[in-house]
């Protein structure tokens, strides 16, 4: 990924606010200062005369004609824009490398840029340093801001890969194996520090974090909360300053940094397209809130038309879509817990279409509804089951059979091999006939439906089991759907044959009705 650094000097700097001098002599000054230090830094690669600059169209150039055309300046904000160009793999001509991404940016503005520009060899990372003068060659302001970053980053990776293919696919490689290793390390990190907990008693290992949060807070309990919320009424006008004061101070942490209202939108914006790239690296769902407010409030304060309509639509009842369509699937509140989280791992891939902020947070807020929803219960569940299995192994235990008394005549005749390989057989035909139902009234889809739901219980208590991989638990979803749809079946089946039953009955009603 090409490194791009861009400053700019300008009389309205608080560098250039000296007690004393013009602000805008200041500014120029600055500006020179900058000029000779790229021109003549220490280095290995200085020439005794200093290093010498290019533009779009010429070389070794003395840069007196730069300094000239900055004093020279007269009605503008900005005297220069100051910008490092820091390739990751080093390009075969570093003058044809900045013409080109200059000839982008000046297509890109729509004007005609003036520019000077000196190589730096000195350092580990060679870099070029370019000067574009905050007037154009028309005399129009130009300006460079946070969102034709990216795009400068873009037109660099386009001529490494089309001049140095085979090194760029290679620096590319080496970029996703350090990004691995730092997630992998982080993870490490994580994992070394929930043991640590663990170890200080902090932490138990064995409990799954839902059946202690159905502990603390049970589904039920936390619903009512959910639509009390909901219930609100919104803050008004009079308690907007109170509202707003302590959220100016606040910050939240994220990618390695400290971020508030006070970045720019496009600053905003990207944190949030990486934070979607980096799920490892994801924040809490209050500090995201957070990210998202500040976002829409920089986007209404940019565009007056949107003021205008958050107003009407605080007037006006607010009325939220129930559904979103993603992909030509439709989803809602209702969609049940495994589609949803279907869903979430595919908005997590690279470069999967993404969902618009407010269909996402819904996203999250059904999942987390559903997610309560079936471990609602689940502690009694399990104690209830517990019971039942060790009340019927105790009642095998008191059973006549389990204690029946044996005759001695009957134990001396059993020691004989011929006679108790007799009835030891008798004994299995005995058992074998007794298992025969001669009875016609068994309820076999019954029977079918109620194995199917003792499997698929059983097959999502193995699911939930912490030390369950990744691939085992895809497998184990796999299996309770094919169980879901097996279920399903044998319920349909079941109503037709009931309604089999029905019609039969109707019709024998008929055929006993003598009054006709």
């Amino acid at each position: 990924m090409n490194v791009v650094i861009h400053g700019y000097i300008s009389a309205r700097d608080k560098k250039s606010r000296v007690k004393g001098r013009s602000p805008k002599v200041v500014a120029v000054a600055r500006t020179l200062a900058h000029v000779k230090y790229i021109q003549h830094r220490p280095g290995d690669d200085k020439p005794p005369d200093g290093r010498t600059f290019f533009d779009e169209s010429e070389e070794n150039l003395d840069g007196r004609s730069l300094r000239k055309a900055i004093k020279e300046l007269e009605d503008s904000k900005v005297v220069a824009h100051k910008l490092t160009l820091s390739p990751e793999v080093e390009p075969l001509d570093k003058q044809e490398y900045t013409r080109e991404i200059m000839k982008q940016l000046s297509a890109e503005k729509g004007q005609d840029l003036k520019w000077m520009a000196v190589e730096h060899n000195n350092t580990a990372h060679h870099h070029i340093h370019v000067v574009i003068l905050g007037q154009d060659k028309n005399g129009k302001a130009v300006r460079i801001d946070k969102d034709d970053y990216p795009k400068l980053r873009e037109w660099g990776d386009r001529h490494l890969e089309r001049t140095r293919p085979i090194e760029f696919a290679y620096a590319r490689e080496e970029r996703d194996r350090k990004d691995r290793e730092r997630i992998e390390s982080r993870k490490k990190e994580r994992e070394a520090q929930r043991q640590e907990r663990i170890k200080e008693g902090l932490e138990l290992p064995w409990l799954h974090k839902n059946i202690i949060r159905e502990q603390y807070e049970p589904y039920n309990k936390w619903k009512i909360e959910q639509e009390e919320k909901q219930r609100e009424p919104k803050l008004g006008k009079d308690s907007e300053n109170v509202r707003r004061e302590p959220q100016a101070r606040e910050t939240i942490q994220a990618a390695g940094k400290e971020w508030s209202r006070e970045n720019s939108i496009t600053e905003l914006k990207e944190l949030n397209t990486y934070l979607w790239d980096n799920h490892d690296e994801r924040i809490s769902t209050m500090e995201y809130k957070k990210l998202i407010a500040w976002i829409k409030e920089k986007e209404r304060s940019r565009d007056p038309k949107q003021i205008d309509q958050s107003k009407e639509q605080q007037k006006q009842p607010r009325k939220e879509k129930e559904a979103f369509e993603y992909q030509g699937q439709k989803y809602d509140k209702n969609s049940s817990y495994e589609k949803l989280v279907k869903l979430d791992n595919k908005l997590r891939a690279p470069k999967a279409e993404r969902l618009p902020i407010e269909q996402y947070q819904k996203l999250k807020g059904w999942m987390e509804n559903a997610d309560r929803a079936r471990w609602a219960g689940v502690t009694d569940r399990q104690l209830q089951l517990s019971k039942d299995r060790f009340g019927r192994q105790g009642a095998a235990e008191t059973s006549p059979n389990a204690n029946r008394y044996v005759n001695p005549l009957q134990q001396q005749m059993m020691s004989n091999p011929v006679v108790g390989l007799f009835m030891q057989g008798a004994s299995i035909a005995n058992e074998l006939v007794r298992w025969i139902d001669l009875r016609d009234n068994r309820d076999r889809l019954k029977e079918a439906k109620d194995n199917l739901e003792d499997a698929k219980r059983n097959k999502h208590q193995e699911y939930v089991k912490p030390e369950r991989t990744h691939e085992e638990k895809r497998r184990d979803q796999d299996t309770i759907d094919d169980i879901d749809k097996a279920i399903d079946e044998n319920k349909d089946e079941r109503k037709r044959r009931r309604k089999e039953k029905e019609n039969d009955r109707e019709k024998r009603d008929r055929g006993l009705d003598f009054t006709r």
